[in-house]
């Protein structure tokens, strides 16, 4: 019987039929069944997307018990306002970095190079006035007995995966290495469940440091966007080979990772390798 349920609520895209809508940014709903806890992992972009989708799946809002921001991106933290909105003002516990509320920039090739704000479009103040009550770390969460929040993700293991990414410092802007993206760390009887929201941190040091931070031995699978979007040809076949070796029963790469990868992905990992988009479930 299981134990976990994971359904992605937000996704670039929706490649099967179904009666939910896509948008730019990621989203999943994640249920523990043993402790009974539900966490919302990412807001998606907007809003519309998270909140059509959830009363479309007869999810009650109010009954989430976390909300978990992976980073500070618009694209996974635009849709909170709404969410907060749908529980009617009762007060929901928001995990996220401590630099959740910092200015980011970025500055997208295929739009000249122009200067983007890509951070939350929020302030602090509106959001708790609709009932967020923030917990913002570096260390990592323990949020049930076997989900934790990884806190910080150390860099000792792989290159990152934050190309074009700027944030403010000193009154000017530098290259910013994304120190809040965070991950979600899931035990379970077959080895860690990782999920990710862009995977900034990179690949290997998402994987490698939930296997050390939890008592797992193996990498069961992992799901959420890898940010190989625009990568160098080499650091996506890296990424192959990686994901490879560490033989997940479960892949689903959604958002930022990037189409020109998925056939590698799908060709290396064969059977693991599983379609994302919104409405993906998996059950372990």
């Amino acid at each position: 019987m299981a134990s976990l349920r994971v359904r992605i609520l937000v996704d670039n895209s929706a490649p099967l039929p179904t009666r939910l809508l896509a948008e730019y940014g990621f989203s999943a709903l994640v249920e523990d069944l043993e402790s009974g806890s539900t966490i919302l992992f990412d807001t998606g972009s907007t809003g519309v997307a998270l909140r059509h989708n959830l009363e479309a799946l007869g999810v009650d809002a109010s009954r989430v018990d976390y909300v978990v921001l992976s980073h500070r991106h618009y694209d996974h933290t635009g849709g909170l306002k709404a969410f907060l909105e749908m529980r009617g003002g009762k007060p929901v516990t928001v995990v996220a970095h401590e630099s959740l509320f910092k200015p980011s920039y970025a500055r997208i090739k295929a739009l000249g190079g122009t200067l983007r704000d890509i951070g939350l479009p929020f302030t602090r103040g509106e959001l708790e006035a609709l009932g967020a009550r923030f917990l913002l770390i570096r260390k990592p969460l323990k949020l049930t007995e076997n989900i934790t929040v990884s806190g910080e993700i150390p860099r000792e293991w792989g290159p990152t995966h934050a190309w074009g990414m700027l944030r403010l410092e000193d009154g000017g802007l530098v290259e910013d290495d994304m120190r809040d993206d965070m991950a979600l760390y899931i035990e379970t009887s077959e080895g860690l469940l990782a999920i990710t929201g862009c995977g900034h941190a990179g690949v290997e040091n998402i994987v490698e440091y939930g296997l050390s931070l939890t008592s797992t031995k193996s990498l069961h699978g992992l799901i959420g966007g890898l940010h190989l979007l625009g990568a160098p040809r080499e650091r996506m076949a890296a990424v192959v080979s990686y994901l490879g070796e560490k033989r997940p029963k479960l892949l689903a790469a959604t958002h930022c990772t990037g189409p020109l990868v998925q056939g590698a992905l799908a060709e290396r990992l064969g059977s693991a390798y599983k379609l994302g988009g919104v409405d993906f479930t998996c059950e372990c």
